[in-house]
């Protein structure tokens, strides 16, 4: 491995993210990092091999690609620099045959992690994919049980459990990942009702019409939280017109008809006890 590369990563796993010695050793490498494409070449080939085998060099990847981001951002020329050697060695790698589809699912988080596009490169495609596999979805109890535990580790709250679906996902095409996410709504978890409202708003059409399928599915299993159903309104006047805005609109409609038979028994109650006195008259 290039030296340069091989150092930054030693320390970050020796003193750790936060450390003051791993933020030194990046402020003073990160330029070189950024511009020299046999370095880029090294972290990819770490990251490449196993996330999970290496986190400490998928960590330095998602800094290196933040940073290219914000230089491309400020019109340095090592940010576009870097993506493109990224993107090269990438696929380099994944013309040998390296980077299962669930593998670079993880990669393509990074990208939506650092703010950047996923490269078409990490999207899978069940067209260009092996026709006898097919496109592979997370493990939903442990990849929810892990990102659960992460999120409440770092004192986060329902957008950073999204924020982490979300990165989940960043590989998958939009009907594949409209699917996962409606596969997550069938799940008996109110918190992912809150994630669903983010995916309502920020969501591509697909994604949008699944998450109301799937509210409304939960509604009609009497499982749609009073509070996920108070913000459907106020969320429906940022849609456009579209399939989805219209399930929204039944699922209001819906609601009403269920709290009206809900009230009906009491209020045929209380008139057939009016008539009960009325007759003692």
């Amino acid at each position: 491995m290039v030296k340069i590369a091989e150092t930054c990563l030693n320390v970050l796993y020796q003193h750790g993210l936060s450390s003051a010695q791993f933020q030194f050793c990046f402020e003073r490498a990160k330029h070189d990092l950024l511009a020299n494409d046999m370095a880029c070449d090294a972290i990819v080939a770490e990251v490449m091999q196993s996330m999970d085998d290496h986190p400490d060099a998928a960590t330095l990847f998602r800094l290196l690609l933040a940073e290219a981001r914000m230089g491309i951002e400020n019109d340095s020329p090592y940010g576009k620099a870097f993506l493109e050697n990224a993107e090269k060695a990438i696929k380099a790698r994944i013309a040998t045959g390296t980077g299962e589809p669930l593998h670079r699912l993880k990669i393509a988080g990074l990208y939506r992690r650092a703010g950047l596009p996923v490269p078409d490169i990490l999207m899978l495609d069940p067209v260009g994919e092996n026709p006898a596999d097919e496109i592979p979805m997370p493990d939903l109890d442990g990849a929810l049980a892990a990102l659960a535990a992460d999120v409440e580790a770092e004192g986060g709250g329902a957008y950073e459990f999204f924020s982490g679906l979300d990165e989940m996902s960043a590989g998958m095409p939009e009907d594949a990942k409209a699917a996962f996410v409606h596969q997550l709504l069938s799940l008996d978890n109110p918190f992912l009702e809150r994630c669903a409202l983010y995916w309502l708003v920020s969501g591509a059409s697909l994604t949008r019409e699944a998450v109301a399928a799937g509210l409304r599915e939960r509604l009609m299993r009497g499982k749609l939280g009073p509070e996920t159903l108070s913000y459907l309104p106020i969320i429906r006047g940022w849609l456009p017109a579209s399939s989805g805005r219209a399930v929204i609109d039944d699922i209001g409609k819906l609601a009403l008809r269920q709290r009206s038979r809900r009230r009906s028994p009491q209020q045929q109650g209380g008139a057939d006890s009016q008539r009960h006195h009325g007759d003692h008259r």
